[in-house]
Formats: structure tokens, sequence, C-alpha cells
């Protein structure tokens, strides 16, 4: 008897955290869901035969931003309709695509960011998820045979989860450059926890960074073209 009420005592105070524990990995098993899906979307926009992915972002003659690469995503998540809404000749934020763009859409949305924003202060829906600079040039496209033929789509950081000045998820400059360390800054890549970053990778699969990562290991995979060794370092998700 006197067994059975410590088992339960001890029950009922592991319980609690146990449950978090396991409310915890639900919520980092979406959030890799959605960089997943990102990651989806982006090698369905690529199977073209000169498979590039989009532009970081776009600008008009006057080298003023049009719009960025998750506005490119819209019809391989499932937005065909909001995407064609969109007036390409105006900015996204323009009074002309101010109703759209005002839309949170789950799907660039980090669900362990639990109390991250969803609009900012003028009503544009965020995103928690950013691109690699050096993936995503602005005005430019990157291919992927590229990547692959330099260091491989298994080595390069392609877009990962951010928690600091969050952009809009229409905003033609959303990307950073991976190289600048994890949770190092308010335009560095990281979690809510702070403890490093999930990031996706050009073949696909999803990887948690520990902030603490050897810079040079980062710089490596930040870099599309470098060419340089990647030992093995972190388990995949």
């Amino acid at each position: 008897m006197i067994t059975f009420i410590i088992a339960g005592g001890i029950f009922a105070l592991t319980y609690p955290a146990l449950k978090q524990s396991r409310e915890l990995d639900r919520l980092h098993a979406k959030n890799r869901g959605n960089l997943r899906m990102l990651g989806m979307a982006l090698a369905t926009y690529s199977s073209t035969p000169n498979q590039n992915l989009p532009m970081g972002g776009n600008t008009d003659l006057h080298s003023n931003p049009l719009h960025g690469w998750m506005t490119s995503l819209l019809p391989y998540i499932g937005e065909s309709a909001m995407a064609r809404e969109i007036d390409d000749s105006h900015p996204w934020n323009a009074p002309e695509n101010k109703d759209v763009f005002s839309i949170v859409i789950p799907s660039f949305l980090n669900s362990h960011f639990v109390d991250g924003p969803k609009q900012n202060a003028e009503g544009y829906g965020l995103t928690h998820f950013s691109a690699n600079a050096k993936l995503f040039p602005i005005d430019q496209n990157i291919s992927t045979k590229t990547i692959q033929a330099a260091d491989g789509l298994s080595n390069t950081i392609m877009t990962g989860e951010i928690n600091s000045h969050l952009p809009a998820w229409g905003s033609a400059t959303n990307v950073r450059d991976p190289a600048k360390g994890v949770n190092g800054g308010p335009d560095c890549f990281g979690s809510p926890d702070r403890k490093g970053a999930f990031m996706l990778f050009a073949d696909g699969h999803v990887r948690f960074i520990d902030q603490n990562i050897d810079p040079q290991i980062l710089k490596a995979l930040s870099t599309p073209a470098g060419g340089e060794p990647i030992p093995q370092w972190e388990q995949e998700f």
C-alpha cells in the first residue's frame, strides 16, 4: 500500500513536467512540419528545367522593393486564390495590396513561438521564418543545380526560424545570413527558447542547430558554393 502511495506521489510530482515536455515535443514537431512544408513548396517551385529557387525579393526600375520569396510560394501552399488577388504592379505594402498581405498564414508561423506576434503595428501578417540571403538574393535566382554541384543540397541551409525583428511575410527583404550566428542578435536566426534554431536544408530535411555550433561549420553550412568539407555534426529530424 505504501509503495502505491509513494508511486502515486512521484507520478503527481513528475506528471506536470512530463505533460509540458510532451506538449513542447508536439509544438517542435509541428514547427518542423511547417519548415518541411516550406521545403516541399520550394522543391515544387524549383521543379522546372532550370531548377531556380525564388528570388529573395524583386525591385522596380528605381530599386524599390516589390515582393518577397514567400509571396512566390502562395500557389504551392494551397493559396492560389490569394495569389491571384495580388497586384504585382504595386509593392506588397501598397494600399492596393493591404487586404491580402494583412492575412495571417498559419504555415508561415512557428507553432513553438506561442506568444510570438502574428501581425505588426500596421496590420500586416508576420512570419516567424526567414531565408538564407546567400540562396535568396534580391533580383536574382539561385539554381539548386548550382548548390548541388558545390556543397551539396544536404549541406546548405535554406530557411530557418527567427525570434526577433519579425518581418511581414510579404516583405521583399525577408532574408538573413546564417553565418552571423544563431541567437546572436536581432537580425540572426534563432528559436523562441534561445538555445539554437531549427533550419531547413536545401534537400528538404530539418536539423536543430545549437547556438554554440563552431562558427566555421556554420559558415560552411551557410554558403551555397563554398566547397568546404562538412563534418558529421547534428542529428537529422
